[in-house]
């Protein structure tokens, strides 16, 4: 591997997974009322609950694990998963099998013998602990009856999981659990049931393989710790495929004439409705004021994810970011590069804008010589898909200040061909993460992953001023359902979300959409950044060249799109890939973000220094792009405003916002059933 970048090894993979799992059915439901964006990494809906049902079972005491018992390992995976699950979880903990010695002696009541330890009302931390490590395993395996009374436990709500671990079959009669888990699904449409089998034979296999295919869920078979730990690791951060938000909260004005003031940060929103058709004037949209110092450029970017549209696939949603001056003018600058077919996996829909710099064109609307550096952003979504639901949009705004160019490397002004990274056979296994916040950092060393169609995965790596990213990835073996086809979509973006020029060796073309290419056994597809990293390409570059302009968190986003949305979907595509960068690290500014203005909230918005060295001495080219804290109160709509933090939130997630080092915040979940 090449470059000299900070890479980050992953950790703790049972915890991460049974978080994964354990919260993997929480989506985002409609609130009552106005919706109002909430806190940094939070939901900006409510959580679905969940409930963990745990085998406790006679079998659980077998010591076949490592010379430690069955019952020993889940223990240490549940106590090590709890503090991680976010404040907002509503998470139960429900026993089959955890009988006192005369139930258990007893057949039938021991099948009657399913125990709710904690209510799926909220997160008790104390009590999940308390209650786990409380488990003696003696009784029975009543698996169908824990299901009826996990479903029938977990309150209304849009989505809900049950996750079940179990290491044998239902012993104790009445109808198979399969034929339980085919009823749940047909009275409860929206419940998912994920199975985890430890230690368990081709009978158990196949009939807690059966339970999550019925409810869409997923199973993961472990026959030994090691697999146990890569199968949760996986299985359990995925259970539903979402989007993990960032940003502090605010609510932009209804109209440009009551913009909410915004100074740089991240920030997150709530987007209420859509509408019939893209760009047909009846969307929802929300406004923000910015103060511009002269010398300034603003970037602006806008991510929304909408959930799945219940297996359609022909409506269009769009995200649209437009200008004006504060008296309404329209400013003329703009980019619409957020419309995608939403339904297709296509992933977040993200559009952005960079300004020109305030001040310094003559008679150019809104950023002229005369402009008072007041500029309106509205944020607008249209199209059907979840046409009455409420979605999260994260708005971000970065100031790049006037920097000194003395010393600064040229413009690239072509793009520059490198030798393609070579092709990985095997790597270190990984979750997945769905977010740029969560996105999975590079291991420094190929990675091992698997993705379902539909899904769409990030990752990030650091590169430096003079550096350019290089990328390769193949396709283990896997079968694809009859008439159904599935293409493998891979492209890259800036550490501002803009789309990177890409080349796909040994073609020497490039593109802002990546690359596309049938998914099949072995498909294998290698991309490389089209020009080397250089502050003057923005403004002085070639086209290839001028979103590759800044350094930090560069990102890979992949997605395996079906040509049907439907249950046959639900299955596994292995995969490897590795990233590294190459290039010598040459000099750059360090850039906060926070651009040149000591305090945005006056009426006047200033003047930047002329050649400000950027916030901070000439980079190594290797720090992440960073919003650091704003000066003074820098309030909107009634929040204090914190760093904008690119890559991950500090914390490890699992499908949904958690707080550890892969998979962080809360996520939105993408329907696809």
């Amino acid at each position: 591997m090449m470059g000299p970048v900070t890479r980050r090894s992953l950790s703790r993979p049972l915890a991460i997974m049974l978080v994964g799992l354990v919260l993997g059915g929480l989506t985002l439901l409609s609130p009552a009322g106005i919706p109002q964006a909430r806190a940094d990494g939070f939901n900006t809906g409510r959580t679905a609950p969940s409930m963990l049902v745990l085998d406790a079972s006679g079998s659980m005491r077998d010591d076949d694990v490592g010379g430690r018992t069955r019952m020993e390992v889940a223990k240490e995976a549940v106590t090590g998963l709890v503090p991680m699950l976010p404040e907002d979880a509503v998470v139960g903990l429900m026993t089959y099998g955890n009988s006192d010695a005369e139930i258990a002696a007893d057949r039938e009541a021991a099948c009657q013998d399913v125990k709710m330890l904690v209510e799926p009302t909220g997160l008790d931390r104390d009590g999940l602990i308390g209650a786990v490590n409380g488990v003696e395993p003696s009784g029975y395996t009543p698996i169908g009856l824990s299901l009826q009374k996990a479903a029938a436990a977990l309150p209304e709500a849009e989505m809900r999981s049950i996750v079940l671990v179990s290491d044998g079959i239902d012993e104790c009669g009445g109808p198979p659990p399969c034929e339980i888990a085919e009823d749940l699904a047909e009275k409860h449409p929206e419940l998912r049931i994920h199975t985890i089998g430890f230690k368990v034979d081709q009978e158990a296999r196949a009939e807690l393989a059966c339970i999550a295919d019925a409810t869409g869920g997923t199973f993961a078979d472990a026959t030994d710790a090691e697999t146990l730990s890569d199968e949760l690791l996986v299985k359990m951060t995925r259970a539903i495929q979402g989007y993990a938000t960032q940003g502090k909260p605010i609510t932009g004005g209804p109209t440009a004439e009551e913009a909410v003031d915004m100074v740089p940060g991240s920030y997150l929103d709530v987007l209420e409705h859509g509408s019939p058709a893209i760009d047909d004037g009846e969307g929802f949209s929300r406004f923000y004021r910015l103060r511009i110092a002269p010398g300034e450029i603003a970037h602006l970017s806008a991510t929304m994810v909408l959930p799945g549209g219940d297996g359609e696939t022909n409506r269009l949603a769009q995200l649209q970011l437009r200008t004006s001056s504060a008296e309404g003018v329209d400013c003329r600058i703009g980019e619409v590069q957020a419309r995608a077919e939403a339904d297709l996996g296509q992933g977040p829909l993200t559009a952005t804008i960079a300004t020109p710099r305030m001040g310094r064109t003559e008679a150019l609307s809104c950023f002229g010589e005369e402009a008072d550096g007041i500029v309106v952003l509205e944020v607008e979504r249209t199209g059907d898909p979840a046409l009455e639901e409420s979605v999260p949009v994260e708005i971000q705004f970065f100031a790049e200040e006037t920097v000194d160019l003395d010393g600064m490397p040229p413009a690239a002004k072509y793009s520059r061909p490198v030798d393609p990274l070579a092709m990985p056979s095997d790597g270190e296994q990984i979750p997945p993460a769905f977010s740029f916040a969560s996105a999975v950092p590079d291991a420094d060393a190929p990675m091992h992953g698997t993705i379902i169609p539909g899904e769409v995965q990030f990752f990030r790596i650091s590169a430096g001023y003079g550096q350019q990213v290089r990328a390769a990835m193949s396709l283990g073996e896997f079968e694809t359902p009859e008439g159904m086809e599935l293409s493998l979509q891979v492209r890259m973006f800036s550490p501002l979300r803009d789309s990177v020029y890409t080349m796909t060796p040994p073609y020497t073309d490039t593109s802002t959409s990546g690359v596309t290419t049938p998914a099949e056994a072995g498909a294998a597809v290698q991309l490389n950044q089209a020009a080397p990293i250089q502050y003057r390409n923005r403004e002085d570059g070639g086209t290839e060249a001028r979103t590759s302009f800044l350094a930090g968190d560069y990102y890979l986003q992949i997605a395996v799109v079906p040509s049907e949305y439907s249950a046959e979907r639900l299955f596994e595509i292995p995969y490897v890939i590795d990233l590294d960068v190459v290039g010598e690290v040459g000099p750059g500014p360090e850039l906060t973000g926070q651009g040149a203005l000591e305090d945005r909230s006056a009426a006047d918005p200033g003047t930047g220094p002329e050649g400000s060295d950027g916030g901070g001495a000439s980079s190594d080219g290797g720090g992440d792009v960073e919003l650091q804290d704003p000066p003074g109160d820098g309030e909107a709509a009634g929040f204090s405003l914190p760093p904008l933090v690119w890559a991950l939130l500090g914390g490890l997630g699992g499908g949904i916002f958690l707080a550890a080092a892969v998979i962080g915040a809360v996520v939105l979940v993408q329907r696809g059933r």
